[in-house]
């Protein structure tokens, strides 16, 4: 497998998909034999750096091996649903704005009343689509809107697919709940409602090309006249209505704006009870280039726009996928333990090990572990948090000097959520955003470090999660490795 070029690829929404539904199926017989992939294929392609990008990069490559083994199509089929949601979308908006264009120029009298063709045909659905951010913005098309679409759209899939059931042969269920996972996460959710929205703009683009399409036609069958009509105090409203909404293409195409003496020639007016429209030919052709231009310039070209700024939103939120769910740690925690037996990377980093609280654990006392599980060589060493000035400014020099690494010593029994979050904060502003922290928890027997408590290191693991730093990591020390 070339990880390196898999590592590299962009995230896609089928590739989330499949990695929330592999990430619940995985257990620790899987992970047993991934780790050795992961240390002998996926961890030497990873750049150095960014800890975000390298998690991202491993992470895909993890979910490539995993689809070579397992046959994973869950996110395949939720994106063939999409697909043909859009298409369904499409072609069915698509027959309604030539059934809407139809009904309005080829009546009895074949006469269009512009105002009410423009209302209909443009401020109409863009009065709904604002009606729709504007629940967007007070949170009534969220969450509770998005998970019954989500799985709408997957179920439509699975019927394409041939798979009504929603189970694979083997009687796994597909979805496992990935739409919950990623619906609460920000980005992935993010990311789901820029796909739906886009889907609901390849609507509302099949729905302008049919009034485009069917205006077109009407034009070519029947005599389609137009008209406006409104008491004498409002038609200079009209004219510089027509002469705001032609701005755009007025000097490209003047023909494509009515001046005000085609205006008023169209004007229908009401003799002996009964409405007449008598445009003249020059009336009637600026109107329908003026009507086409808005159908294209207020109507297709800003779909087109919405749909590309869905895209690039879509895209954007896949980028900054962080992976820092509790979940999602313990994932890359998991593959990239280090066992006896596994090929592990050489050590590459020279770590600055702080003693927090002064326990008394020196670097030479772990200097084992530190460079078979975390491949960092213990180069200087300080404690911090210690009731001593002289320590406290020797600590502060030794995180000035950018150290490559940082491993806190932290004994199992003592976290303290707002003195670790103090201690986190001061080392990470000191140290930089980059630069790998670790946490190393272990526990004291007869004054030599031992494997932690299993709760002490749950509660340890919480704290450290719910920092959301990419750049920070646990572990506990085990005295075998």
């Amino acid at each position: 497998m070339n990880s390196a070029r898999r590592a590299g690829q962009r995230w896609t929404l089928a590739d989330l998909i499949d990695f929330e539904t592999m990430l619940a199926r995985v257990d620790d017989d899987t992970l047993a034999g991934d780790r050795l992939v992961f240390a002998r294929d996926i961890r030497p392609g990873l750049a150095r750096g960014d800890e975000s990008s390298r998690r991202r990069a491993g992470l895909r490559a993890w979910l490539a091996h995993r689809r070579a083994h397992a046959g994973l199509d869950t996110g395949r089929v939720w994106t063939q649903g999409l697909a043909l949601l859009r298409l369904g979308l499409f072609a069915a908006m698509a027959l309604a704005g030539m059934a809407l264009v139809a009904g309005l120029c080829a009546g009895p009298s074949q006469s269009v009343h512009v105002v009410v063709f423009f209302a209909l045909t443009l401020l109409l659905p863009w009065g709904v689509f604002l009606f729709w951010l504007g629940l967007r913005a007070i949170g009534g098309a969220r969450t509770k809107t998005l998970l019954p679409v989500v799985n709408a759209v997957e179920r439509l899939g699975r019927r394409l697919r041939g798979a009504g059931s929603g189970h694979s042969p083997d009687g796994v269920t597909r979805s496992d709940g990935w739409q919950n996972r990623l619906a609460d996460s920000r980005q992935p959710r993010r990311a789901l409602q820029a796909a739906l929205g886009a889907t609901l703009q390849w609507g509302a683009l099949g729905f302008n090309l049919g009034l485009l399409l069917a205006f077109v036609g009407s034009l070519l069958i029947f005599d389609v006249r137009f008209y406006w009509e409104a008491t004498p105090q409002t038609g200079s409203l009209v004219q510089s209505s027509v002469a705001l909404i032609a701005t755009p293409w007025r000097t490209v195409w003047p023909a494509a704006v009515p001046d005000a003496s085609q205006i008023e020639a169209s004007r229908a007016r009401y003799i002996d009870g009964e409405r007449r429209v008598a445009t003249t030919p020059a009336s009637t052709a600026a109107w329908w280039r003026f009507l086409l231009m808005s159908l294209l310039v207020w109507g297709v070209l800003p779909r087109l726009l919405l749909m590309g700024g869905y895209a690039l939103a879509e895209r954007r939120a896949l980028a900054r996928l962080d992976f820092q769910a509790p979940r999602h740690r313990d994932l890359w925690r998991r593959l990239a333990h280090v066992e006896r037996g596994a090929v592990a990377a050489p050590v590459t980093d020279s770590a600055l090990i702080l003693d927090v609280g002064g326990s008394g654990v020196h670097a030479g006392d772990i200097r084992g572990f530190l460079l078979r599980a975390l491949r960092v060589n213990p180069a200087a060493e300080a404690r911090i948090g210690v009731l001593d000035d002289s320590a406290e400014q020797a600590a502060d020099a030794a995180l000035a000097a950018s150290p490559a690494h940082v491993v806190l010593l932290v004994e199992d029994w003592g976290l303290s959520p707002r003195q670790a979050g103090a201690l986190q904060a001061r080392v990470r502003a000191a140290a930089g955003n980059v630069t790998p922290i670790t946490w190393l928890v272990f526990a004291r027997d007869d004054g030599l470090p031992t494997a932690p408590d299993a709760a002490h290191l749950r509660r340890w693991t919480r704290f450290i999660d719910g920092l959301r730093d990419p750049a920070t990591e646990i572990v506990g020390y085990a005295p075998d490795i």
